[in-house]
């Protein structure tokens, strides 16, 4: 019996763009513009082919159910782009990474995944990550192999520091048990910060230790979908440095976007990321 699949149209959708962003950690490469990941406790294969997104792995119901939220796939991105359109920068990091869209992430593996992430590299982090998964996380059969779905908040309830150590991340472990302890305890409300407006969410967030304002925003845009979040890492300096040449503090930065990006200042994070992460030694090389 094959594996089900779902097939739609490519449009303002490239799997590269999107799991190369910089937002999620548990999808990898497989072929030429395919990746396979874990999320919402599901395996799915995702691929580029001809002008089609193909889906393996998944049927349409849930298919409706779970992945059209997940790839935010009734977003209109052509409009966005339309918006975000400056005839300069913003259009050069569309072309590039035109076909990135903002995953909506569970917010508990959105939580940990970026505390994970602080003053971290990809490689490190996703293998931090798997070994959590692997270790504290429910085995998922598919695609003939065992793969391990992230582990929630009551999953993790009760462990110590000790508990963590396998996963080597350092300093990070006092973090990661802060966030099951202020989780599991109800100091912090997942589901009351699913309904907060985004500075009220990104305050909430920042009462888990190890969370700062750079990691309450990427929480805010991969877990809550607060399109105003404006991360700034070092691409994102860069960015700013280097093709606005403006030399700001985080909250410059912010007020920056919030006034340049008419109310997308995340997805034009993504966009101005992704193509700073391609072209950083030509952009350098010119400037």
């Amino acid at each position: 019996m094959g594996i089900s699949q779902v097939m739609i149209p490519a449009q303002d959708f490239h799997p590269k763009h999107i799991f190369e962003c910089g937002q999620c950690f548990r999808w990898n490469p497989v072929g030429t513009n395919s990746y396979i990941g874990v999320a919402n406790g599901k395996v799915l294969k995702v691929s580029l082919i001809d002008k089609n997104i193909v889906f393996e792995g998944t049927n349409q119901e849930e298919f409706e159910t779970i992945w059209e939220t997940y790839f935010d796939l009734n977003t209109d991105y052509n409009r966005i782009k339309a918006c975000l359109s400056d005839g300069g920068v913003m259009d050069r990091a569309i072309k590039c990474g035109g076909g990135i869209r903002i995953l909506k992430q569970d917010l508990w593996e959105t939580i940990l995944s970026f505390i994970i992430s602080s003053n971290n590299n990809i490689p490190r982090i996703k293998k931090i990550i798997e070994i959590l998964c692997e270790t504290f996380g429910e085995r998922i059969h598919a695609f003939g192999k065992s793969w391990f779905a992230f582990p929630g908040p009551e999953r993790l309830k009760g462990i110590c520091l000790g508990d963590l150590s396998i996963l080597s991340a350092g300093y990070r472990d006092r973090y990661l048990m802060d966030a099951v302890q202020k989780v599991n305890s109800g100091t912090v409300n997942l589901r009351a910060l699913e309904t907060m407006d985004y500075c009220c969410a990104k305050r909430e967030l920042m009462k888990i230790n190890g969370i700062g304002p750079k990691v309450a925003d990427c929480i805010a845009l991969f877990g809550l979908g607060k399109r105003e979040a404006f991360p700034v890492d070092v691409w994102i300096r860069r960015v700013l440095d280097m093709l606005y040449h403006k030399e700001c503090s985080a909250k410059q930065a912010a007020e920056f976007a919030d006034n340049m990006f008419c109310g997308y200042a995340g997805v034009a994070q993504q966009y101005l990321f992704y193509y700073m992460k391609e072209n950083y030694g030509k952009i350098k090389e010119v400037c």
